[in-house]
């Protein structure tokens, strides 16, 4: 610390363009002399940051600053991993804290996360831990990890109800018998357990252990002395868990869980019947798949029909629509055209009609010419007839050629000759 102060009057006469708005704690210099305090203390400088990189901080370290606030209780995430860091301590102004990574260190014990209240996965991995401790205050914590390391018993996990997730493989759980793993029996929410690559050697672990967790799902058994020694390993783990759905290397499928049952039951000879039936029912599923199929295709098709026909009827009512009102009205053009024809052909009538009269008119004046001339060749004849006739006949020939001029004169007056009348008397 005497270096760090020495250090620290240098610093404030110091001015520099280096700006960063997270901070990393837990991070050693080069030489491991100056410690997070000092990391601490230099982010509560007023006035302005103190130049950290004269501080002989490796350059893989200050790249991490921005990662982080410079306001503790806002930092949800740290990244402590690969460190070298032998102990936990002054976390204690990240309140907010949701995850820490602190694996692959040299962490010897949990300590120093009473404060993160909040925590809800801890990677604690790879390190020389020998005891499960201090998670008592963790009670949100949902993922915990403590694979690669010491353990020999797992403990310490009655206020961590909340949990669901414990990795502690390659430990030495099992060394003591059953008794190592009672602590998960605690955990009623437990659904993923991984103890792998212990020393389990009990094949009772089966029935007191793992059916009394009931909610496990997952579970990594492999590389226990006792899954050697428990007969048809994968098929009994299967069939005597109901809720297994992951086992080791690969799922747990319906087909399967369905074999292994079998085989529980009756044997080989039952499993053999039970895939024979299963296969039946695939196939007898594959075809209902099929005919489905089949069905889809067939009603696609007559959908796809009707929609043509329904198409083309439209279509032809529409042409129907179209040529009715072309019946009724005719477009501009022709109406033009027709009037202009029916014009023409009231001319021509006209021009006919009035040479029909005008012939006519000739005609009949040729006629009443005619007859004109026959009259007076007539009216000439009487006359000279009747001079010579007595004189005392002349008023009885007189009256009588007078009432024939008048017949005459009536007949000719039909013929609209009046003039020629007089001119006659």
């Amino acid at each position: 610390m005497n270096q760090f102060y020495q250090q620290q009057s240098k610093f404030q006469s110091q001015e520099y363009s280096l700006s960063f708005r997270r901070f990393s704690i837990y991070q050693f210099c080069q030489s491991h002399t100056i410690t997070v305090q000092i990391l601490l203390l230099l982010n509560q400088c007023t006035g302005r940051k103190e130049a950290l990189l004269n501080l002989n901080i490796p350059q893989n370290l200050r790249k991490e600053f921005k990662l982080y606030y410079t306001t503790p209780e806002l930092n949800d995430c740290l990244y402590l991993h690969y460190k070298g860091f032998e102990k936990i301590e002054n976390l204690e102004e990240f309140t907010g804290l949701k995850v820490i990574y602190l694996e692959g260190n040299g962490l010897q014990s949990i300590e120093g996360l009473d404060c993160l209240t909040s925590l809800k996965c801890l990677y604690l991995q790879e390190n020389i831990i020998r005891k499960m401790e201090n998670l008592h205050m963790l009670t949100e914590l949902i993922n915990l990890n403590l694979s690669d390391n010491m353990i020999s018993k797992i403990e310490g996990l009655e206020q961590c109800q909340k949990l669901q997730t414990l990795q502690i493989k390659r430990n030495r759980i099992g060394m003591n018998g059953l008794s190592d793993l009672e602590g998960v029996l605690c955990l009623q929410n437990l659904s993923v357990l991984d103890v792998s690559d212990n020393k389990i050697d009990d094949p009772n672990v089966v029935d007191e252990i793992f059916l009394k967790i009931p909610q496990l799902a997952v579970l990594y058994f492999q590389n226990n002395t006792a899954g050697k020694q428990i007969q048809h390993y994968r098929k009994t783990l299967i069939s005597r868990i109901k809720t297994l759905k992951y086992l080791d290397d690969r799922p747990v499928f319906d087909d399967e869980r369905r074999f292994a049952e079998a085989f529980a039951k009756g044997g080989l000879d039952m499993e053999r019947e039970e895939r024979q039936k299963y296969k039946k029912e695939q196939e007898e599923e594959h075809m209902r798949q099929h005919q489905n199929f089949k069905d889809m295709i067939r009603r696609y098709r007559e959908e796809q029909q009707q929609q043509q026909e329904q198409q083309q009827q439209q279509q032809q009512e529409e042409q129907q629509q179209v040529d009715n009102g072309s019946d009724n009205e005719e477009p501009s053009h022709l109406s033009t055209y027709n009037t202009q024809s029916n014009a023409s052909d009231v001319r021509s009538s006209a021009q006919q009609s009035a040479q029909q009269s005008e012939h006519q008119s000739e005609k009949h004046s040729d006629k009443q010419s005619d007859n004109q001339s026959e009259n007076t060749s007539r009216i000439a004849d009487g006359q000279s007839e009747h001079r010579s006739i007595d004189g005392d006949q002349k008023s009885v020939d007189g009256a009588s050629d007078h009432g024939s001029e008048q017949v005459e004169i009536n007949t000719i007056g039909n013929f609209g000759q009046s003039t020629q009348l007089d001119e006659i008397d």
